[in-house]
């Protein structure tokens, strides 16, 4: 099985690092993307994607605008996991805690970073080269206040480390246990789950049953992803002298973005079901 390859923070040099500590902290997150550890395998890949996120980012314009993708994604008749269900799986109470923490952490990330890579694959692809047409403007210099990071979230399991049920229940998750839609992507989601497996069975029993029902719903987030991205490219300020793109980076950046731009809207509307199936506690 061919993974993606991603740039850990023990591995990464220290401008990977310098740009991994503004994302975790504009974004209130305590891990970096999958994406953007990516990207940090790229020559010149991270550094060019901050060039042309950074604006957006340290305005908070970029996050508020994913964030209100997250509140319009509704799934009708929700049905919210029993506590006799929960008992047969060993959940606790201290297991709930720990999946609200990381299901909060990814509704927060995933949103802003398909917006974010959406926004890049639109610039790279150069549909917009001018700021001729900008309708709106935001101040750059004017301090956004990030939220409070989420921090304390169960341990991503090393790959290597998934065997017998869970890499089998992984597998269900990333690729539906068709070969024909293998992934090179273990979303980091299902990673940190997986470090307590029957949170993973957790996941498998409200996702497995409900794929279709995200599917529509990730259709959904995708249109008003790029619907935002629009909006973002027409506001003044956000938009900068982004670096031109050789073509060898060119090609890898459009590679990532359309590989993850499959990947997250469906991870949004699992995190959605995930929260509004199962009984979860206050942090």
């Amino acid at each position: 099985m061919l993974l993606l390859k991603e740039q850990a923070e023990s591995d990464a040099s220290p401008q990977s690092l310098a740009v991994y500590a503004q994302l975790r902290k504009l974004c209130g997150i305590s891990t970096v993307p999958l994406f953007y550890r990516h990207l940090a395998t790229i020559p010149g890949a991270l550094e060019w994607a901050w060039t042309a996120l950074g604006p957006g980012l340290r305005t908070g314009i970029l996050q508020k605008s994913a964030w209100e993708i997250t509140r319009s994604v509704k799934f009708e008749n929700v049905t919210r996991l029993s506590n006799q269900t929960l008992n047969s799986l060993g959940i606790t109470t201290g297991d709930l805690v720990d999946l609200h923490k990381v299901l909060t952490a990814y509704d927060r990330s995933n949103p802003v970073t398909l917006l974010g890579l959406r926004y890049l694959g639109s610039l790279v692809a150069q549909r917009h080269r001018t700021a001729a047409n900008k309708r709106s403007s935001v101040n750059i210099d004017k301090p956004w206040q990030p939220p409070v990071s989420i921090e304390g979230l169960l341990p991503m399991a090393q790959i290597a480390d998934i065997r017998g049920n869970s890499l089998r229940e992984m597998n269900v998750l990333t690729n539906r246990g068709e070969v024909s839609r293998t992934s090179p992507i273990w979303p980091s989601l299902y990673r940190h789950l997986a470090s307590r497996p029957r949170l993973l069975s957790l996941a498998t029993l409200v996702v497995v049953p409900a794929f279709k029902v995200i599917d529509v719903a990730a259709e959904s987030i995708m249109l008003d992803a790029n619907r935002r991205v629009n909006g973002l490219i027409e506001t003044e300020g956000i938009v900068r002298d982004v670096p031109h793109t050789e073509q060898q980076l060119h090609q890898a950046i459009t590679y990532a973005v359309e590989l993850f731009s499959d990947r997250l809207p469906e991870l949004i509307a699992v995190c959605r079901l995930l929260m509004a199936s199962v009984p979860i506690k206050t942090v």
